[in-house]
């Protein structure tokens, strides 16, 4: 990006001149609407731009200042990197003046000029005053030492300095941020002839290109850039800064609406619940004339953030009651989802009357669903999530049974999945996590816990079941209560540091060695006996185990003979592997007799039901002695 890009917004009362000064700085007539020029003061926002001395491009936002327009006004704040505060020199400080200087404290404006117009309708001493009065008032807020500057739009008084002054604040703004993923609120919709839905914002972050693919949050439609266009101009790319047209291909305008935005796909999260900061401004912010309601637990309000409205509840943990000039920390639940990230700035107004109450933060886009506030621990988790982006991974780590994918870490702070792996990074640098199959963020806590977790089950499992090899991994994985994404990575790094032992599906603790008691050693005895005694007629599992006293203990050692060759499971019979000497030995001598045998022949010659006989053929067709054709089976 060559050419520096900012966005400047106009704030200010209703007819103090904040579209005539954009005019004559511009050229460019921001009220579009005919009912606008009617009327003679701003509805909706209105756009312009101009070349500042230094190539700097500055896209202007002019917002409308009437208090029943104040939510446009709000779609325009959000997005500012510079403030023309416009006070009228013959009326002053107004109630609407006070309300934008509100809504840009809450969004956290860094800086702005003090515009004062009508130059040309005061006297020097009445202007004095004015600014006198100005200044009181603008105290302890971000323009308390801004440039203040009075203009004339009529006869060009003071619009030169004015430009220099932009300027020079234009070239403190910090370039903005290309290399989080892309960001465009909609504050404008229209559809073009022969192109379709064109959608217009100023790019918060990132680029786009002409042919990308992109989302239309929180709605989640996929789309293509079939166009762009910035200032008027046609363009290949976009860059945060600038205020970009989008040709959006197949999307009709029905479906589109202002506060929506445009990301790349699953990139930026949608949600009608979240967790905040929230902060409400102090009672001498308020004009004396403005009677503010109180806000309770469960109170409805009026939520914005990006270019989004929403009628919302606002739900508090710690009080009943959110007095002005607290901050406090409150779930937000809204009438329809909205785009968000960790760390965005919201602002919200009170349902009815509409008034300005306060602003935040929000600190969990998707928080968990509860049943009831549990203060304690809610309030500990929201203040470790209010720290930072590290912090809040950390949290959110913290209480996940299942650990983060970088791709999830980058979606909940909005980041790209270089500055999501540098987070990740500093967490294992730090021991707080680690890395799981390069693939899963899990905090070392739950790592530990784990890990006590399954030598506890491990050592349970060995002195119930002393015959087993070890535990089967699902049985371990479910009293563990992981999922398997998380418990086999964890697994395979016990095992591989020599913590457990793997041996297929079974999980043992390395030090676990089956060894037979004398009176274990006599029962196998009796086990393979009578198993080979009953030759091709084995005696049923509950038969064959009926005369132990454990009968548990005894299918583990029957278990044992078997994975140790002693015996040979064929289905749900136990055969003596003589006795499958003698199977192999008869299907031979039948195939060399007759060059092959059916079935009934091979039951007739090892006298023998067809319950046994059946079992044995494909037992002897698995292990490749035989192949069955049709009705009869040869030699393989």
């Amino acid at each position: 990006m060559a050419v520096k890009h900012i966005i400047v917004g106009s704030a200010g009362h209703v007819d103090h001149g904040k579209t005539t000064l954009i005019k004559a700085l511009t050229g460019i007539e921001t009220d579009r609407h005919p009912e606008e020029r009617e009327r003679g003061m701003s509805i909706d926002l209105g756009f312009a731009h101009l070349t500042l001395p230094s190539n700097i491009i500055a896209g202007i936002v002019d917002v409308p200042g009437h208090e029943k327009f104040i939510h446009n006004m709000l779609a325009g704040a959000s997005e500012v990197d510079m403030v023309l505060f416009v006070v009228a020199a013959d009326e002053g400080v107004m109630p609407q003046t006070i309300e934008h200087l509100q809504i840009l404290q809450l969004l956290k404006a860094k800086r702005g000029i003090i515009v004062i117009t009508k130059r040309d309708l005061v006297d020097d001493d009445w202007l004095a005053l004015i600014k006198d009065d100005i200044t009181e008032k603008l105290k302890g807020t971000f323009l308390e030492d801004a440039p203040i500057i009075a203009v004339s739009s009529v006869t060009g008084e003071g619009l030169d300095e004015l430009l220099q002054i932009m300027d020079a604040v234009a070239q403190e703004v910090p370039a903005k941020d290309i290399t989080r993923p892309l960001r465009l609120p909609i504050d404008d919709i229209f559809v073009k002839a022969g192109f379709g839905t064109i959608v217009r914002g100023a790019i918060f972050s990132g680029m786009v290109h002409v042919g990308d693919e992109v989302e239309v949050v929180p709605k989640g439609i996929i789309t293509r850039v079939r166009s762009l266009h910035t200032y008027g101009k046609p363009a290949e790319v976009a860059f945060a800064g600038q205020r970009a047209a989008m040709n959006l291909g197949g999307v009709g305008r029905e479906v589109i609406e202002r506060g929506y935005v445009v990301a790349f796909p699953n990139s930026l999260i949608s949600t009608d619940r979240i967790d905040v900061r929230l902060k409400t401004l102090p009672i001498n912010a308020f004009h004396p004339s403005v009677s503010v309601p109180r806000i309770r637990h469960g109170s409805p309000i009026r939520f914005y953030i990006g270019t989004a409205e929403r009628i919302g509840r606002i739900f508090l943990f710690d009080r009943d009651e959110f007095e002005l000039g607290d901050e406090t920390f409150a779930e937000i639940q809204l009438d329809k989802p909205v785009a968000c990230a960790w760390g965005d700035l919201f602002v919200i107004r009170t349902y009815s009357p509409m008034v300005t109450i306060g602003g935040g933060q929000v600190l969990e886009p998707l928080p968990k669903k509860r049943r009831r506030r549990k203060v304690a621990s809610e309030l500990q988790s929201l203040e470790r999530k209010a720290k930072d982006e590290r912090a809040y991974i950390a949290a959110l780590l913290s209480e996940s049974e299942i650990g983060l994918t970088l791709s999830e870490i980058s979606k909940r702070l909005f980041v790209n999945p270089e500055q999501a792996q540098q987070i990740a990074d500093e967490l294992i640098k730090t021991n707080v996590a680690t890395m799981l199959d390069n693939q899963t963020l899990i905090i070392k806590e739950l790592i530990n816990k784990t890990r006590e977790v399954i030598f506890s089950q491990l050592q349970r499992y060995h002195a119930e079941r002393p015959l087993r090899r070890g535990m089967p991994k699902e049985q371990l994985r479910s009293a563990v209560g992981l999922t398997v994404e998380i418990f086999e990575p964890l697994l395979q790094s016990f095992a591989q540091s020599g913590e457990i032992a793997l041996d297929k599906e079974l999980v043992r603790l390395p030090s676990h060695e089956i060894k037979l008691t004398d009176e274990q050693q006599r029962w196998a005895q009796r086990i393979e006996q009578k198993v080979k005694s009953a030759g091709f007629a084995p005696p049923e599992l509950d038969e064959l185990l009926s005369e132990f006293s454990d009968r548990e203990q005894a299918s583990d050692l029957l278990n044992l003979l078997v994975e140790h060759g002693k015996l040979v499971r064929i289905a749900e019979f136990i055969f003596h592997p003589s006795t499958i000497e003698q199977a192999k030995q008869v299907a031979r001598q039948l195939c060399e007799q007759q060059g092959s045998f059916s079935a009934s022949q091979f039951r007739e010659a090892i006298n023998t039901t067809r319950k046994y006989a059946i079992p044995l053929l494909e037992f002897l067709d698995q292990i490749g002695l035989t192949v069955r054709r049709g009705d009869v089976r040869v030699l393989r």
